[in-house]
């Protein structure tokens, strides 16, 4: 019978560090069967091996864990406290190899997600609903916020994507497209254009715009210029707003009239009225991009992403429900 105590020089490695997993594993499934052909079976091992790795976990712990002879094997006392001890060791090393597995493949952690407001009226929602049917152990935390205040966000390592309606030059940052959608124009009911099933660009070159610029440089304001100047004048704007839903609120006042993304429309307030476009040839049209960091090596945002490129695959087009 070795000493129950191992001898441990200074300076030596600490005897947890050279035990190996296998042979602990192997050591539990053998005291739980008392027997080598059925423990060799149980692990997919012929009894060599096993009899080898438990011989040398026994040298290591400097102990005797089974009496064998040719009628049975047997736990010693040591053998009994060692079992005590290592099999709820061995059960958390299962459940930590299974959670770094789970980790690797996106299905748990926590994802932090910035858009803009008008985002929640459109895809965002069936977005969110796929990925958590999908990976209901990613906690996902929605942060609302301008495009420029989600863009330092992203710098900052705050959140992990952002659902922006325009891109960013930051080379730091990287793009995919979710959405295209048509502009409608937002205007009071009182308006007299409002009486109109479609309103040309051309149209509103009287009117008062309400613009919105996200905090941000280029901005959506910036498309919006753009289209009004192809249309043959530059928008006389009488009200700056934060946001894409907020223009329209103002809008339903009849501060001025105001370009928005279809999806947007959702959004329904008593003195409001949406009107598409009219015109031939390709209509003005707003996208929703979805940001992110380059260099993130997060499994559950490249698990968000690919519910984000088949959402936008459904969007492309009919959706069914």
């Amino acid at each position: 019978m070795r000493s129950g105590q191992p001898c441990h020089h200074p300076g030596s490695v600490p005897m947890i560090v050279r035990m190996k997993l296998n042979q602990i594993e192997y050591f539990v499934v053998l005291a739980e069967e008392l027997h080598f052909g059925r423990a060799a079976e149980r692990l997919h091992r012929s009894q060599p091996p096993l009899s080898r790795q438990i011989q040398l976990l026994e040298a290591e712990l400097g102990v005797d864990l089974f009496i064998r002879n040719a009628q049975r094997v047997r736990l010693t006392d040591a053998g009994r406290a060692f079992l005590h001890e290592v099999r709820p060791v061995l059960l958390r090393l299962r459940q930590a190899a299974d959670a770094a597995r789970r980790a690797a493949a996106g299905e748990t952690g926590h994802l932090a997600v910035g858009a803009t407001g008008s985002a929640i009226f459109g895809i965002l929602p069936h977005i969110l609903r796929a990925f958590r049917a999908r990976h209901p152990g990613v906690t996902v935390e929605l942060q609302q916020a301008p495009k420029g205040a989600q863009i330092q966000a992203l710098k900052d390592r705050r959140i992990a994507i952002a659902f922006v309606r325009s891109l960013t030059e930051d080379q730091e940052l990287a793009h995919d497209l979710v959405l295209e959608e048509q502009f409608l124009v937002a205007l009071a009911r009182e308006n007299p254009l409002a009486g109109r099933p479609a309103i040309a660009l051309a149209d509103l070159a009287a009117e008062g715009f309400i613009l919105y610029r996200g905090q941000s440089w280029p901005s959506i304001a910036d498309q919006i210029v753009h289209h009004c100047q192809q249309a043959g004048f530059s928008p006389r704007v009488v009200q700056e707003a934060d946001d894409m839903q907020s223009a329209a609120a103002l809008a339903a006042l009849g501060i001025g009239v105001t370009l928005v993304a279809a999806s947007l429309s959702q959004m329904q307030l008593r003195d409001l009225v949406y009107r598409p476009l009219a015109g031939e040839g390709t209509q003005p049209t707003t996208r929703l991009y979805a940001a992110y960091r380059r260099d993130d090596p997060s499994a559950a945002l490249a698990a968000f992403r690919r519910i984000c490129a088949a959402e936008a695959a459904t969007e492309a087009g009919p959706r069914s429900g």
